[in-house]
C-alpha cells in the first residue's frame, strides 16, 4: 500500500504562495501531525485522522479515502486565515498525481469537510484547521 503522506508534503511544498509563506533559508516548515517545539512561524502540520478503504461485493476496490486534518499556524489569527487560505485554493477540488516517480500517488479528488479556528497558549499561536477527504489508489 502507497503512503500519501510524502506526496502531499511534496504537493504542499511545491505551490509557490505556500512556499513563499513556510519556507525560509530552503527550510520548509511543513510537518506531519506534529508542531515541532519552539516553532515560532507560519508553518502547516499535516495529520491523517481517520482512513477507510473502499469496497465493492466482491472485496476490496483498491482506493482509500482518508481524512487528512491540515492545520495553519501562525502568530497572528490573520495569518493562520491567510496561510489556511492559500492551502485550501491549492488542494480544495485538485485531483491528479501527489509526488513524483515511483511514489507518485494518483488522487481522485481533494474535498473539504470541515474547518475549526484555535489558539494554543502553550506555543502562543493562532491555528486554522481544515480536514479534506483525499481519495487515492492504494497500490
Amino acid at each position: 500500500m502507497k503512503d500519501l503522506r510524502p506526496g502531499l508534503f511534496a504537493f504542499l511544498a511545491a505551490d509557490a504562495a505556500i512556499s513563499a509563506v513556510v519556507t525560509v533559508n530552503g527550510i520548509s516548515r511543513i510537518f506531519p501531525i506534529v508542531l515541532p517545539q519552539g516553532t515560532r512561524l507560519a508553518s502547516i502540520v499535516y495529520t491523517r485522522i481517520s482512513g477507510q478503504g473502499d469496497y465493492r461485493m466482491e472485496g476490496p476496490s483498491g482506493y482509500s479515502r482518508p481524512r487528512y486534518q491540515l492545520a495553519a499556524w501562525a502568530p497572528t489569527a490573520d495569518a493562520a486565515v491567510s496561510l489556511a487560505n492559500l492551502v485550501k485554493e491549492a488542494i480544495d477540488g485538485y485531483s491528479g498525481p501527489m509526488g513524483s516517480g515511483a511514489n507518485a500517488i494518483f488522487v481522485q479528488g481533494v474535498f473539504c469537510a470541515d474547518q475549526r479556528e484555535l489558539y494554543d497558549d502553550i506555543v502562543q499561536m493562532y491555528g486554522v484547521q481544515r480536514d479534506y477527504f483525499i481519495p487515492h489508489g492504494e497500490l
